[in-house]
């Protein structure tokens, strides 16, 4: 097999650029075995500019791009669609784009979006708070608890905190029980500020009962998750689930486990193409989860094998599931109370008294959150997080819609203009958002060049260190180990990387590498996933001697 090299690589490299360039080749013949058609296919055009944008600046910067250009007409897929923009930290100009002004599914490098929009909105300092306090014409002390008995309403107020343990709630329920409470003859109210919108437009229906796409609520406890397990009580019979910290949740199941071996036999007796069915007419072997209201939920299906399964189910209706759980501590603490209700702040009108703060309890501040998101791409606290700037933006509660216009104009007053973007989310997660490499790679500059926001790229998961790139294949090994510090950014069909990579031409560059249009067939077929080889060429971008 013959690879024509890029006319812009040293005609003498040294030892070390031989075993780089040994590297490479050996990761191109891979990423080609992968796909042989799509070689055949390869032809390099005698004009290259003609398929992407050629930046003129130096001459040192034309060797850079023109490498690229050479680099990505061998490596670019031929089902997929491709938005790059690669931007010199060192030189701070741009060297390469390709289709860099497209609109495409973003996934989870959206969250640098709302990272940087929160920062310039809220501020590095800020942090949630969960309240409990009273209308009463003094601070409570023990002195005016008569007999063990509160008459007033207690009220716990929600902020939306994405951390909220369920830990934390009992603990700020104790300070009832410090006071010497052991009856509450008032009301005891749950209450919000934001809105009851729980999920973005364009979130997918099959994703809503699992963790990762939970409601976005006022009230979030233990991210709106509850965890357990499915045991097989042997094959053919009905499994048994148990639900971790007994939380309150009904899920009834008929799911069940089957022997692999019977498995294997009846999928080898199907025609070949079809989808083998059991003896009984059952359909394929899987497991599906279907939600009702009240937090009820059904398991039906089946699982091939007799090891047991973690679970992990969103929560459906989160201010139910707060009353619920308030309602439990308060009777495992002891004090008799009314059934917990849930009103917004504005609909609180107290007969007298002032309003008065029994307990606090505080969330991380913005930086330590932004730094659990951008590492673990957690969609809760991002979509927590718009909301809130939102919330703030307008001085008012604020949805999904309002939200984005608000993180478009905050990102407006920076730069940014996103005037063109679709933005219906503040995770990724929705299937409506749409923007361009160009756009994504003006975050991260404005993140470079603006001191208080420069941490938001030493948060970024770091090759085979952190975060979601820490196991991520092709990345957790030489050479892209310890050298790619980006945001991930993954759903069915799309597979984006955005961050800062440092090459060994002393240089370090800031990129958005967008794919969409990846089919799972193809995708499995790949030995290399076209991010890590195209890095891999950046990382050896020729070192110009004339610099």
């Amino acid at each position: 097999m013959y690879l024509p090299f890029p006319t812009a690589l040293p005609q003498k490299p040294s030892q070390r650029q031989h075993l780089r360039l040994c590297s490479l080749l050996c990761v191109l013949t891979t990423y080609f075995l992968a796909a042989p058609a799509a070689l055949a296919e390869i032809k390099i055009p005698q004009n290259l500019a003609t398929s992407s944008q050629v930046i003129e600046t130096t001459a040192s910067d034309k060797a850079e791009t023109q490498y690229l250009e050479n680099m990505l007409q061998l490596l670019k897929p031929a089902y997929a669609q491709l938005g790059i923009s690669v931007w010199d930290m060192t030189t701070q100009q741009a060297v390469f784009t390709y289709n860099d002004q497209s609109l495409m599914q973003p996934a989870s490098i959206q969250k640098l979006l709302t990272a940087l929009a929160a920062t310039k909105q809220l501020g590095p300092n800020f942090y949630y708070q969960t309240q409990l306090s009273t209308y009463h014409p003094t601070p409570l002390t023990k002195q005016i608890i008569s007999n063990g008995v509160y008459g007033g309403d207690i009220y716990v107020e929600f902020s939306g905190d994405p951390t909220l343990t369920y830990q934390n709630l009992y603990q700020l329920l104790t300070s009832l029980r410090d006071l010497g409470i052991k009856k509450i003859d008032g009301q005891v109210v749950l209450v919000s500020d934001q809105d009851s919108q729980l999920q973005a437009p364009g979130w997918v229906w099959d994703d809503l009962g699992i963790c990762y796409a939970a409601p976005i609520s006022p009230f979030i406890i233990d991210k709106n998750c509850v965890y357990g397990r499915l045991s097989t009580k042997g094959y053919n019979k009905t499994a048994q689930i148990t639900l971790m910290g007994k939380r309150p949740i009904d899920i009834s199941n008929d799911a069940y486990f089957i022997n692999p071996t019977v498995a294997q036999s009846q999928h080898k007796a199907a025609p070949a193409g079809s989808v083998y069915t059991q003896a009984n007419s059952q359909p394929a072997c899987q497991l599906t989860l279907n939600r009702f209201d009240n937090n009820r939920y059904h398991l039906t299906g089946c699982h091939v094998g007799a090891k047991s399964l973690p679970l992990a189910i969103a929560i459906t209706h989160p201010a139910l599931y707060a009353q619920n759980i308030v309602a439990k501590q308060l009777t495992t603490l002891g004090i008799q109370h009314n059934a917990p209700m849930v009103l917004s702040r504005h609909q609180i009108k107290p007969a007298s008294g002032q309003r008065q703060l029994i307990a606090s309890h505080q969330s991380t501040p913005l930086t330590a959150l932004l730094s659990t998101m951008l590492l673990k791409s957690d969609n809760l606290i991002a979509d927590s997080l718009l909301k809130k700037l939102g919330e703030s933006y307008y001085q008012s509660p604020s949805d999904f819609a309002r939200s984005s216009q608000a993180l478009k104009a905050i990102l407006y007053s920076l730069g940014i203009d996103l005037a063109g973007a679709n933005i219906a989310d503040g995770s990724g997660l929705s299937r409506y958002n749409l923007l361009s490499a160009q756009q994504v790679l003006n975050v991260l500059t404005t993140v470079y060049q603006h001191p208080e926001y420069h941490f938001l790229l030493d948060t970024l998961p770091e090759s085979g260190v952190s975060g979601t790139l820490r196991y991520k294949r092709y990345f957790n090994k030489s050479p892209l180990k310890n050298h790619v510090f980006a945001k991930t950014g993954s759903m069915l069909g799309v597979a984006n990387l955005a961050g800062k990579v440092k090459a060994s031409n002393g240089h370090d560059y800031l990129f958005v590498l967008i794919e969409n249009g990846l089919s799972p067939q193809i995708k499995k077929q790949q030995k290399a996933p076209f991010s890590a080889v195209f890095l891999q060429t950046m990382i050896d971008v020729p070192r110009n001697e004339n610099r």
